[in-house]
């Protein structure tokens, strides 16, 4: 399946900058360096695998949700279905937010607050929840040095696991404003959790401390998940049908 899309180069598609200090974390200078899109797909959640981009898609009616597996051109390359029986809406979010250790996708599933993983053939190899935590709402995940990171919606903490489903520990965020409510990821160094409706995404260190942000490309709110490249940042707004692609500097 080919489907409509468009793939953008430009060497400064939009300049995102501010010189204000936020809860102790200072504007950063955001640039849109690439974005792809696929006009036939409503996207809610986006991967990197280390070569190809993977990013969940929605579609309301008939109901159906999928991981798909992107070209460089914004072209489906392969896809399978997840079970996700809720709507996207103002009260459910199903498939919230994916990432990749390369071999398999990681998920994480909103209605259920299930953890998932899934072949790249779309096999669930594992589903497990937090332990401690009687109701997950999971709004963000990544991995860390071969351990999951998923963020809890009502706590706002991230909550440190093995693949296995046991739980080692968590980081607080509730010192954070706006609080990170929908996407997560790891460059290497520090975390990045977005707030959807503040259209932020805030620079956290691994000891739960904010030391930087920036603002989201689009107008208006909305951030779905985030991931990142090893280079740049890869962002998708909720049933949205474009990836930006960010180079983030100080």
């Amino acid at each position: 399946m080919k489907g409509r899309f468009r793939f953008m180069y430009t060497a400064v598609i939009g300049v995102l900058f501010m010189t204000v200090f936020c809860a102790g974390g200072a504007a950063q200078q955001a640039e849109v360096v690439e974005t792809i899109t696929n006009l036939d797909l409503k996207m809610d959640g986006v991967a990197w695998d280390g070569k190809n981009i993977w990013v969940i898609t929605y579609q309301s009616s008939p109901l159906e949700w999928k991981i798909v597996k992107l070209d460089h051109d914004g072209s489906i390359l392969s896809s399978f279905p997840v079970p996700v029986t809720s709507l996207d809406d103002i009260h459910n979010f199903g498939m919230t937010n994916i990432t990749s250790d390369g071999k398999t996708i990681w998920a994480n599933l909103w209605n259920e607050g299930m953890i998932y993983q899934f072949t790249k053939k779309g096999k669930i190899k594992k589903i497990f929840g937090v332990p401690s935590v009687n109701q997950l709402i999971p709004v963000g995940i990544t991995l860390v040095d071969k351990y999951i990171y998923v963020l809890h919606w009502s706590d706002k903490h991230l909550y440190k696991l093995d693949t296995k489903g046991n739980e080692l520990g968590k980081i607080s965020l509730r010192k954070i404003t706006p609080p990170p409510d929908m996407g997560l990821t790891w460059d290497g160094e520090n975390f990045w959790a977005a707030s959807k409706g503040a259209n932020r995404i805030m620079r956290i260190t691994p000891e739960g401390e904010l030391t930087g942000f920036i603002k989201g490309p689009k107008k208006g709110g909305g951030i779905r998940d985030i991931e990142w490249d090893g280079e740049h940042m890869l962002l998708v707004y909720q049933q949205d049908n474009t990836i930006y692609k960010l180079k983030i500097s100080d």
